[in-house]
């Protein structure tokens, strides 16, 4: 099953968008003025040059290094907002809101170490802010650092009880954790601090499914998908559910579904067949193999059930034609499938599917005497006389007639 996704700092709005004021008193002319930001959305080329003036006078001013920082990152200019940040913690190393974004823009440049150092130090200097240790657990998570994650998004919680995107990010860790009970708890706390939370209902959905509660899950994505309806993982993950209850016409109504929105997942194409070669609706269920087959030519699953669907029909030819192909892409498990399933019945007696049986069991003869020859010629070679037993010698057929007499 899928792994879950933790929610992040851009979409949980914990990125921290504050800016310093900056006192200009000793400026002069037309750039004196109380705040050089005030409104990150208009933040362009302009500012940075109107902070580049500034620091030209007065280069020890921290607040304009920070200032220019966050003008960076929203021009993209990643890198060199890290060094305006690194320039005013060398001034001020006790700038909370500095290691804090630090900490957010090495993440972004999947730099998760010294993301986490730098939210260590921003935590050192202000232990009881909750947007931190939100932003640590994350981080920790990306580090496989699981139990650690736990224990930073509980310390978040602390602080800060009625934040459901906390809670959220719980479930996600304890469930890969394979925690599923405490997950779905976690889901349900995140729910209840905000119903309308979609990505809660859905991983609740999730956890259920592990924990075979599978009515349940199926009203938990229904709730998914009132509020989300063109959710294409919750249409796959409810269909998924009900075949699981076998209950398939809405199984396949389901996929259908998510086939809609998303058409090129192989997978899902050939559950939906696979579903409709159960319910005997065979044109569909060949149809569907065929998408499938289109987006991966060697599917031999996909083979191998289309041939059902044909000998199901008594259409001999193409039934053992795409039972060939999915032989070709195994050796012989499908033909071993084959010679036991009921669907090839009607087939069974045909001259090709009893030519394919004989060419098995040509081959496991093949099989057989090739293994005999590899012995023999081990018998014969020096190499292995270690192995020899003076008083027995080992190296016997099952007729007793040593190897290398």
């Amino acid at each position: 099953m899928d792994s879950l996704l933790l929610e992040r700092p851009s979409q949980a709005n914990t990125g921290y968008k504050k800016l310093l004021d900056i006192n200009l008193d000793f400026l002069a002319g037309s750039y004196k003025r109380k705040t050089v930001l005030v409104n990150l959305e208009v933040i362009d080329e302009d500012i940075v040059a109107n902070l580049d003036k500034i620091l030209e006078i007065k280069p020890d001013l921290y607040e304009a290094w920070y200032n220019r920082s966050i003008a960076l990152v929203n021009l993209g200019s990643l890198e060199e907002a890290i060094a305006n940040l690194d320039k005013a913690l060398a001034i001020k190393p006790d700038l909370y809101e500095a290691w804090f974004n630090r900490g957010i823009i090495v993440g972004c440049l999947e730099q998760p170490e010294e993301a986490l150092a730098s939210y260590d130090k921003a935590l050192e200097i202000r232990p009881n802010k909750y947007e931190a240790w939100f932003n640590r657990g994350i981080t920790l998570y990306d580090l496989g650092r699981l139990e650690d994650a736990v224990a930073s998004f509980n310390k978040a919680i602390r602080l800060k009880f009625n934040d459901y995107w906390s809670w959220y990010n719980l479930g996600i860790v304890l469930y890969d954790l394979g925690q599923f009970e405490e997950a779905k708890n976690s889901f349900d706390k995140s729910i209840k601090l905000n119903p309308n939370i979609y990505k809660g209902w859905y991983c609740r959905g999730i956890t259920l499914g592990q924990l075979k509660r599978l009515q349940e899950a199926i009203i938990s994505f229904d709730k998914a998908l009132e509020l989300k309806p063109d959710w294409y993982e919750a249409w796959k993950y409810r269909g998924i559910t009900l075949r699981k209850l076998e209950r398939l016409p809405e199984a396949i109504a389901s996929f259908n579904k998510a086939i809609t929105i998303k058409s090129d997942d192989y997978g899902d194409w050939y559950s939906q067949g696979y579903m409709l070669l159960k319910l005997r609706h065979l044109e569909e269920a060949i149809a569907s193999f065929d998408k499938a087959l289109e987006l991966k030519p060697d599917y031999a699953d996909a083979f191998y059930n289309k041939a059902s669907c044909y000998a199901l029909q008594r259409d001999i030819e193409p039934a053992i034609d795409n039972l060939q192909k999915a032989i070709n892409l195994s050796n012989v498990q499908y033909l071993n499938m084959a010679i036991n399933d009921s669907d090839f019945d009607l087939v069974r007696e045909s001259e090709r599917f009893q030519a394919l049986i004989q060419t098995k069991n040509d081959w496991e003869d093949k099989e057989e005497i090739d293994e005999q020859e590899w012995l023999k010629a081990a018998a014969s070679n020096p190499v292995f006389d270690f192995l020899k037993d003076r008083e027995e010698d080992i190296y016997t057929l099952a007729d007793g007639k040593p190897f290398n007499d």
